[in-house]
């Protein structure tokens, strides 16, 4: 018997994807869609939305750009309407947006740099997760994936802000199953290590404060961006970054029938923490 992925397995569904304007986000809406889903694309890049619904749709597959800032209720109401008058219900929701900008010791953040990894990754998944969820419900069929983080499960130094709101995103995660798991609605959640994405290979990207304060207090004073992260690759089983394709292959299994008697996870893709 072969066992695979089909590529209807999606067959049809209605996915709405936030962070889809680049890293992972994006690799993950373009294999749902290479599997058959309607991809609706959020994030608040529409240029970029644009340009990845043309690459899917130039390949066979249906997606659309519905541009919104999550840390606005109202918009994240608004693109949901309209991926329902352009798409259909949502049957699933992939939540991948995430902010890990300004992360440095508790001491030397401001109020407005800690809460803003909270604000997107977590109180995010809450706005979009309420706009979507009632639908589900009342169809009662539907999944959600949580794309969170193996920092949702052990702490990191000059991660206090980011780990809270990968911790949070894990625990609503759970809740949130318990909730509707009578309704048929599945919800799990993804933890990638870091990854060959340009929020792990590009240190601007994470940012000049993370560095300063690792160096300030745990040093060496000299220490990098390029050392930090070969030494964490190093400290993996498999030593290497993971690939995006790896974390989208789960969210995928994550969403289709082959996983029915999976809900309230929080599954590691990591390359084999030690």
């Amino acid at each position: 018997m072969k066992i695979g992925f089909a590529p209807d397995v999606m067959d049809g569904r209605t996915t709405l994807v936030t962070g889809a304007s680049s890293g992972i986000g994006a690799v993950i809406a373009a294999m749902l869609a290479a599997h058959g889903a309607r991809v609706a694309l959020l994030a608040r890049n529409e240029k970029e939305l644009r340009r990845l619904a043309e690459q899917i749709e130039s390949g066979g597959g249906r997606a659309v750009a519905v541009a919104a800032d999550l840390t606005d209720g109202g918009a994240v109401a608004a693109a949901v309407r309209r991926t329902e008058e352009l798409l259909g219900p949502v049957d699933q929701l992939v939540h991948c947006a995430g902010e890990a900008r300004n992360q440095a010791f508790l001491c030397d953040q401001t109020e407005e740099q800690w809460m803003s990894p909270l604000e997107i990754n977590l109180v995010g998944a809450f706005r979009v997760a309420r706009a979507v969820v009632p639908g589900m419900m009342e169809r009662r069929r539907g999944g959600v994936v949580m794309v969170s983080s193996v920092a949702g499960k052990r702490g990191l130094p000059a991660n206090t802000s980011y780990c809270a709101s990968k911790f949070g995103l894990n625990g609503l995660t759970q809740s949130l199953a318990a909730e509707l798991g009578a309704f048929g609605i599945r919800v799990n959640a993804v933890c990638p290590g870091l990854t060959d994405s340009p929020a792990a290979t590009d240190g601007g990207r994470y940012g000049d404060a993370f560095m300063a304060s690792l160096a300030k207090h745990h040093g060496p004073p000299d220490l990098t961006w390029e050392r930090y992260l070969r030494r964490a690759v190093g400290a993996t089983i498999l030593r290497r970054l993971v690939r995006p394709e790896e974390v989208a292959t789960l969210v995928l299994y994550l969403l289709s029938d082959l996983s029915g008697g999976i809900t309230g996870q929080a599954v590691n893709v990591d390359g084999g923490a030690l």
